[in-house]
């Protein structure tokens, strides 16, 4: 017998947990009735609270009028813009986040609801904490380690909230098939590549094809069966599937500021900067100095 647990009588254990969420340019702001916000795109996903007037946001084309308390949350590369569709002022609150945690971000990702109405399920259960955030940026003069703590511990019961919520709304994930299994080991192993990579942690080769089959090595099936099981499962092929982590990671990290463009492209497993620079613009069109010149959040 275990020495330790000569005197015990009952033990509980939480699981180990590691996972990384960022908040990007979270603001309350009061506008006059002149306001407007060109469209734009980022690679986050945003919830925006209106307190006071007004709103109408338009997104991927499709209007919504938010009233106060009503809550729109967009997807990652939403076109959206926004206007003051009032006739005083107009005061909202606006959060910008990403995370790592894959089963999140399947939850956020589903359905193609946008605008939920004051009343809803999911606006009754993320106000709190959104009340919480906003109080603290508010009243707090200087950003100090408590306030600080205090937001992240409002930033998780946000993300608490909208788990149990949106878990609820859309019921059981993807069936437990063995398709599903292996299409999510798959995508998750892409996922750590570049998390990793990103993190100076791992040489990722250029050729994404060579990253994709040595994730798919050793899970006892063909590259050609695990390339039909993904795309059933995702929709795309892992290959494209890298691609999309690889696009997001570059956007993210052309968003700081401190790191050049040719930081970046290390980070992401290029050689040389050009490359990625041409990677990058058939991704998107545009160089990645052009887009880090014009993204503002």
């Amino acid at each position: 017998m275990d020495a330790r647990s000569e005197f015990e009588i009952k033990e509980v254990m939480l699981p180990d947990m590691e996972s990384t969420f960022r908040i990007f340019a979270a603001h309350w702001r009061k506008v006059t009735p002149e306001w407007t916000y060109p469209q734009h795109t980022h690679p986050l996903f945003e919830i925006n609270l209106l307190l006071e007037g007004k709103q109408e946001m338009v997104i991927n084309g499709k209007s919504y009028v938010q009233n106060p308390g009503d809550i729109m949350l967009l997807k990652p590369e939403d076109a959206h813009e926004s206007r003051n569709a009032g006739a005083g002022v107009m005061t909202y609150y606006c959060i910008h986040f990403d995370s790592d945690e894959r089963a999140l971000r399947e939850l956020l990702l589903q359905g193609e609801q946008r605008c939920y109405s004051q009343g809803s399920p999911l606006a009754l259960a993320i106000r709190p904490s959104l009340d919480k955030l906003i109080s603290l940026a508010l009243h707090e003069d200087e950003w100090k380690l408590q306030t600080k703590m205090m937001t992240l511990s409002a930033v998780f019961e946000l993300f608490g909230a909208i788990t149990g919520c949106l878990s609820e709304q859309t019921g059981p994930s993807l069936a437990n098939t063995r398709a599903s299994r292996i299409a999510e080991t798959i995508a998750a192993s892409l996922e750590r590549v570049v998390l990793e990579r990103a993190e100076g942690k791992l040489q990722m080769d250029e050729d994404s094809g060579e990253t994709v089959q040595s994730v798919i090595m050793g899970l006892g099936y063909s590259a050609s069966a695990c390339a039909r099981m993904f795309q059933g499962v995702y929709g795309i092929s892992p290959r494209q599937y890298l691609s999309q982590l690889k696009l997001k990671k570059a956007k993210l990290l052309l968003m700081q500021p401190e790191l050049s463009v040719e930081r970046v492209s290390r980070l992401l497993g290029y050689g040389d900067i050009a490359h990625f620079s041409r990677q990058f613009k058939r991704w998107t069109g545009e160089p990645p100095g052009k887009f880090r010149a014009r993204n503002h959040i």
